[in-house]
């Protein structure tokens, strides 16, 4: 009987396993859960481990158990039962410790709970336990045909497992279908796009409207701020630009507490300074830090306290984030160009021809030299990896590396290292023989990658933008590569990054 218990309760975690394994490399499907805890823990960056998800090696452990329970009952002898018996135990209390790190990373770290995950573990703590009381009280020696007929037992069960598991499989993945996003109407965008008191820079009286949706902590946020001054420098007194907070709170746990911050700055009347200050120092945006920039940015320190401390922005801050996700908006950075959405970090050219074009239809005059007559800015960013959103983590994720295999890669040439980094921050020193892709450029050059070759990106594996993040900018460029086609054992992310190879003592090129 207890064995019988242990098949059934292995056949349900594999049923658990095999159906998170499915959606967390299925994005397009959400997850069946209560809540909303699941999606936070499958975007969370310890739902992959060396480039899997969780639930693989799940799935893996609990058909191990199901053929040791068969293998136990056919065994010729008493010696092969116990050796069987003992090393289901083994098998179960791995997968009950590894159950209980990742529940208390739940508990302790990510803040949310997933019912599919709690189910798993409550699986393999009821198979450990009768495991170990089967263990601790054998039975006597089975004749061969006593034997055979538990077996047959288990084959039965796993037959109606897998006869209830194929039509609940079905039923999850329709339940799971991604409803169609409902249609934004211009009054919609009208009333929500830009609100009275959202901050604005620029010529204010403009027609035409730039505005984004960022997170202080998100590193394509970062790396659009360049693209994002370019344009202000060379339109700043044709065009409107206005910064809106839509922090992740998922995968970015500094960036609400930031964005409440900036509202007190400008509650000051340094909400623009502040913007630049936290982008710049996106490693560390910890309460400590955020009231060193304001004594830094010369704000009243003690008022700039009680404001953050208060929560006196937090509606402030929500306000943004509701807007953003009524307008459709998945992650940051999002902008939109009056009415048009550009997702990911954008093309300079690319965006300047279009705001050329939206001047040029308002009869006012274009910035001469600057833009740049393009394509459908959309055919290259709809859609982007280099965007910082929960569906972004689902994506298949790059293989992470750390500096030993790096430096055996390098040893042997066995990969071409690529810098996602800028090539300002390239030219001060990069692993000898890399080449320099910056992120923002991942999707217009990525063919020019070898797909035969072993590719390590690395950036500079300062805090902040360590590639656990499953927004880094590392991992967003190995998931531009790997959505065109590239093998996923030939995708690499080096995790500690440049400042990594220098701590090791290794050769550097400047």
């Amino acid at each position: 009987m207890r064995k019988s218990l242990i098949v059934a309760l292995s056949l349900f975690g594999l049923f658990d396993s095999l159906y998170l394994w499915w959606v967390y490399t299925s994005p397009s499907h959400p997850l069946v859960c209560l809540g909303t805890g699941c999606d936070v823990v499958r975007a969370s960056p310890y739902a992959h481990w060396r480039g899997l998800p969780l639930p693989a090696y799940g799935a893996e452990m609990y058909a191990v158990l199901v053929l040791l329970v068969f293998a136990e009952a056919l065994a010729g002898g008493a010696r092969a039962r116990r050796v069987a018996s003992a090393t289901i135990v083994a098998v179960a209390a791995a997968g009950f410790l590894v159950s209980a790190y990742l529940s208390g990373l739940e508990a302790f770290v990510i803040h949310a709970w997933c019912a599919w995950c709690v189910a798993s573990a409550v699986a393999i703590t009821l198979i450990l336990a009768l495991a170990v009381w089967d263990f601790r009280h054998r039975e006597a020696p089975l004749e061969a045909s006593a034997a055979l007929a538990r077996a047959r037992t288990y084959f039965v069960l796993s037959v109606v497992a897998l006869a209830a598991g194929i039509p609940s499989f079905l039923l999850l993945r329709q339940s799971g279908a991604s409803p169609s996003a409902p249609a934004v109407s211009p009054a919609a965008l009208e009333e929500r796009l830009v609100r009275p008191d959202s901050h604005a820079t620029g010529n204010l009286d403009s027609p035409v409207t730039l505005v984004e949706f960022g997170d202080f902590q998100c590193p394509f946020c970062a790396a659009a701020q360049p693209v994002v001054e370019t344009i202000l420098k060379n339109y700043g007194d044709r065009l409107r630009f206005v910064f809106r907070h839509f922090p992740v709170r998922e995968l970015h746990t500094q960036a609400e507490t930031a964005a409440e911050a900036s509202e007190c700055a400008a509650a000051q009347g340094k909400f623009w300074q502040a913007e630049r200050m936290f982008y710049q120092n996106q490693s560390d945006l910890s309460e400590p830090a955020l009231e060193r920039y304001a004594a830094q940015l010369g704000l009243n320190t003690a008022q700039f306290d009680q404001c953050l401390t208060s929560g006196a922005m937090a509606a402030r801050v929500q306000q943004d984030v509701e807007d953003a996700k009524a307008l459709g908006v998945h992650g940051p950075p999002t902008f939109f160009l009056d009415h048009q959405e550009i997702v990911g970090v954008p093309d300079y050219h690319r965006l300047a021809g279009m705001i050329d074009r939206e001047l040029a239809a308002r009869g006012l005059e274009a910035a001469p030299g600057f833009g740049a007559p393009a394509g459908n800015v959309f055919a290259q960013l709809g859609g982007s990896a280099l965007a910082c959103s929960p569906e972004e983590a689902r994506l298949r994720q790059p293989s992470l590396i750390h500096t030993a295999e790096a430096e055996r890669l390098f040893r042997d040439r066995a990969a071409l290292f690529v810098d996602v980094r800028p090539p300002a921050d390239f030219a001060t020193g990069h692993i000898p023989g890399a080449v320099n892709v910056p992120v923002e450029e991942m999707e217009a050059r990525w063919s020019r990658l070898p797909r035969d070759q072993t590719i390590v990106l690395y950036e500079s594996g300062r805090a902040g933008s360590s590639p656990e993040d499953a927004c880094a900018m590392s991992r967003g460029a190995g998931r531009v590569l790997l959505s065109h086609g590239f093998a996923g054992g030939r995708v690499k992310v080096y995790q500690e990054g440049f400042s990594g190879w220098e701590k090791a003592g290794l050769a550097v090129e400047r």
